[in-house]
């Protein structure tokens, strides 16, 4: 049964950013290959858009994207990528104290990591970063984006792939995006079995915590929408257009899951999601007959997670939500849409 409070709760979610030091000389000329372009242009290092970019520097022996990031985490430099589309991936694995500037720039994937041996923190991404495959996160910290849209164009990929959608995964803490758009995920081949949600926020016993994200758009899903779990995550407006709109086959199991319920399509999936605030959430259904608008599973009842507004397009029946009994989701206010 949908769950109706006056309950109010307050998170506050971010930490102040610690920015670890860095050479206050500013520096370029050794990566410096075209100087006809401004400090910070990315064509001055050798990175144009529509253009090869899959190269090694001259001068550092490093692909071109490797060698840029260098020199943006080791001066105060800020890269700007003009509007285009680049054919590489951005791969941050244990950087810190990067800022990057994307005029509508296009890249294959993001992934922010600790392979490298340490938390990656400290980055900012700042404009329009339109994605063709994905992005993926996880045991990072201090991360900023103002715009991710996540588009559908296998051509453009590098693996010709269809989207992997945004994946905030374990050890992930102090995320903001203020906007993120997602076009598709895709199902229908093993090379998609972990695709589960166009976003999802998960992590066994590492669950992502201090996630913001202001505004959250999902054109269209295969599968869940969203999947959220986690602390003290704070989302301003989620609105899901599509989901549940191919195939469950060759699906793995998902993080504080129980076994088969991956399989149970959903809008918005909220598991295991303690001291959390979704602030407006619209979930049409006219298109995605295959699924649940909504699943609100276990929580901790002692740090309740709430919806504040909840706008469905269909008449409100409890057959629409599925809810387990130990669920600490509580919605406020309900509103149906034409």
């Amino acid at each position: 049964m949908l769950l109706i409070s006056l309950l109010f709760l307050q998170c506050d979610n971010f930490e102040p950013k610690a920015i670890d030091s860095k050479p206050v000389q500013i520096n370029d000329i050794n990566y410096v290959l075209n100087s006809n372009y401004a400090l910070g242009d990315a064509r001055r290092y050798g990175i144009f858009p529509d253009s090869l970019n899959d190269k090694k520097h001259p001068n550092t022996g490093k692909s071109l994207i490797s060698s840029v990031l260098d020199l943006a985490e080791n001066s105060p430099i800020k890269i700007n990528f003009p509007k285009g589309y680049y054919g590489v991936n951005l791969v941050f694995n244990s950087r810190k104290n990067i800022d990057l500037h994307f005029n509508e720039a296009a890249f294959d994937l993001v992934h922010i990591t600790n392979e490298g041996g340490s938390q990656s923190r400290n980055i900012t991404l700042e404009g329009t970063l339109i994605l063709y495959e994905g992005f993926g996160i996880y045991h990072s910290k201090n991360v900023t984006a103002d715009s991710v849209i996540i588009k559908l164009n296998p051509q453009k990929t590098l693996k010709e792939s269809k989207s992997r959608g945004c994946h905030i995964y374990k050890g992930t803490d102090s995320l903001l995006i203020n906007y993120l758009e997602i076009e598709d995920l895709a199902s229908g081949n093993i090379v998609f079995k972990n695709n589960h949600a166009a976003l999802a926020i998960d992590g066994s016993r590492e669950n992502p915590t201090n996630i913001t994200i202001n505004e959250v758009y999902i054109k269209s899903s295969d599968r869940h929408g969203a999947y959220i779990t986690g602390t003290n995550n704070i989302f301003k407006k989620i609105k899901i257009d599509k989901y549940a709109q191919g195939t469950t086959n060759f699906m793995t199991g998902m993080q504080d899951a129980g076994k088969g319920n991956e399989k149970i399509l959903s809008g918005l999936w909220i598991n295991r999601c303690n001291n959390c605030i979704f602030e407006n959430v619209q979930i049409l259904t006219k298109y995605s007959k295959n699924g649940y608008p909504l699943k609100l599973d276990e929580g901790n009842s002692g740090m309740p997670t709430i919806i504040e507004n909840l706008v469905l397009d269909v008449e409100y029946k409890d057959a629409l939500i599925l809810d387990d009994i130990l669920t600490n989701v509580l919605v406020k206010r309900l509103k149906t849409i034409e």
